[in-house]
């Protein structure tokens, strides 16, 4: 048997300028593509062949170039096409917040699939792991045989659901069923920092999700928070269910009702995960703490949702401050193309003058400096991904306990080896100021305590502010709902 196997990640944040063009992706092919996926050692014990199409991953950025997802949408395209006659079926990681520049689906992704599925037919077996921050419609899910996501929120089950749905195919080849995975919208908006899943109502959706999976009617059930960084007609949480035979498509169907009506109930209990503060109180505590060490994260600049990681605010507030208790700091880091080249190739033995900050927007402005290089590095992704970025310099102030990781490109520091490829030894620092939302548990296990400072910017985390003129209505939390209906 063979299958083709395929990726495509982005978080499309459209209230950042600009477009992400192709160089901003992480490309892979052939064997390199096979050994990033996780599950290729499953399909291999079964004697089922993989053929790589193309793995594209982005991260977060902004909204993508037309011509940039052309090259992605036909590089997959092309692979179904050249291989359709061998295929027993196609396993996919699609992201699920992609927004492409003029495209009529606006998601990258439905509209990948929806292509896919001309070419295939309804029956072919296309099994689809998700982002549960991602927005799907009835459309795009029917047209999965299986569609899964992570449960967690930092996604600690990333590779353990990437390799359940790969069983789960296995297991579907071999059988030789038909299935059609089924959905139903529910009726919010929601934040990720809003849904960590160490908070309720997320474990008990979770625990929820547990027990219906044990059901050997149900093949999988998940819960997508949404992606609310773009305005479009299918912004809003969702839930999926995989019957495990279609004669149970009506049961599956029930579960949706019931599963709907839990969520809904849940609704009031979704807030904001550990302290979450406005900035003069988060700086307050930030600095009068007496714990060892303390992270605050940048949420209305979060990276992992698309900020381009450039805000200088934050750091102005800090250079305010006339006291900070005895505490040595890091920003890690600030995203300055300009000023980083600038820089890069030159050995500053001294202190010298910068201007940091891009200048986009009122909340990334610019502001003197008096540095020296302290150090430099690898700049390397979230996720384990040690691939090799780009570069980092680290910028130590004179007066002042602050030091700067500045870089090229948006990239979040959330754990550990992206310290350790920075040449950054954590344990220096008392405060460390990150461009996150929710904290990672990495960040978590070093800290002592963390804020989330409510920040503005393009990741600004109070939804109720946020402006959407396309999603269904009624819908929380801009309108009441009746939970009985």
């Amino acid at each position: 048997m063979k299958v083709l196997i395929g990726h495509y990640t982005l978080e499309s944040n459209e209230h950042v300028k600009g477009l992400t063009e192709l160089d901003s992706f992480n490309l892979k092919f052939g064997d390199r593509l096979l050994s990033t996926m996780h599950v290729e050692d499953i399909f291999r014990a079964h004697n089922i062949e993989l053929i790589p199409a193309i793995f594209a991953d982005a991260h977060s950025a902004k909204v993508l170039s037309k011509e940039a997802y052309k090259y992605i949408h036909d590089k997959m395209i092309r692979s179904v096409k050249e291989n359709l006659h061998d295929l027993d079926g196609i396993y996919l990681f699609l992201h699920g917040a992609s927004k492409v520049e003029d495209l009529p689906e606006g998601s990258g992704e439905r509209q990948l699939l929806k292509d896919i599925r001309q070419l295939t037919g309804p029956y072919l077996p296309i099994c689809v792991v998700m982002d549960p921050h991602g927005n799907l419609t009835e459309e795009y899910v029917s047209m999965m045989t299986i569609g899964r996501c992570y449960r967690h929120s930092p996604h600690t089950d990333l590779v353990e659901t990437h390799r359940l749905v790969a069983k789960m195919m296995v297991d579907l080849l071999n059988d030789k069923k038909s299935l059609v995975a089924q959905y139903r919208k529910l009726p919010f908006v929601l934040g990720g920092e809003r849904s960590v899943s160490t908070d309720e109502p997320m474990i008990s959706i979770n625990k929820k999700l547990d027990e219906i999976e044990q059901d050997a009617r149900i093949l999988s059930a998940s819960f997508h928070v949404g992606y609310l960084r773009h305005d479009n007609f299918a912004a809003g949480s969702g839930l999926v269910v995989v019957p495990s035979d279609m004669k149970y498509k009506d049961y599956a169907q029930t579960v949706l009702d019931e599963l709907y009506q839990f969520c809904v109930s849940k609704y009031s209990e979704f807030d904001y995960h550990g302290h979450a503060l406005d900035v003069p109180e988060a700086i307050k505590q930030s600095i009068e703490s007496d714990d060892k060490h303390v992270v605050v994260t940048d949420s209305g600049d979060n990276v992992t949702s698309g900020a381009m990681g450039n805000n200088t605010y934050l750091l102005n507030e800090y250079l305010a401050l006339e006291n900070y208790n005895n505490k040595q700091l890091l920003f890690a880091g600030i995203t300055d193309e300009q000023t980083f080249q600038l820089i890069s190739n030159s050995d500053f033995d001294d202190y010298f003058d910068i201007e940091l900050g891009t200048d986009s927007d009122d909340m990334s402005r610019k502001v003197k400096l008096t540095v020296k290089v302290k150090g430099k590095g690898i700049l390397q992704q979230t996720f384990g991904d040690t691939d090799n970025y780009g570069e980092t310099i680290t910028l130590s102030m004179k007066d002042k306990p602050i030091d700067i990781v500045l870089i090229d490109k948006s990239v979040s520091f959330a754990e550990r080896h992206q310290f350790n490829a920075a040449n950054i030894d954590l344990s220096q620092y008392h405060l460390v100021v990150v461009k996150q939302g929710y904290i990672f548990p990495e960040l978590k296990e070093y800290c002592d305590y963390s804020i989330m400072a409510l920040t503005q910017g393009p990741t600004n985390q109070k939804t109720e502010n946020i402006v959407f003129k396309q999603i269904m209505r009624p819908m929380m939390p801009f309108d009441e709902i009746d939970e009985t209906d």
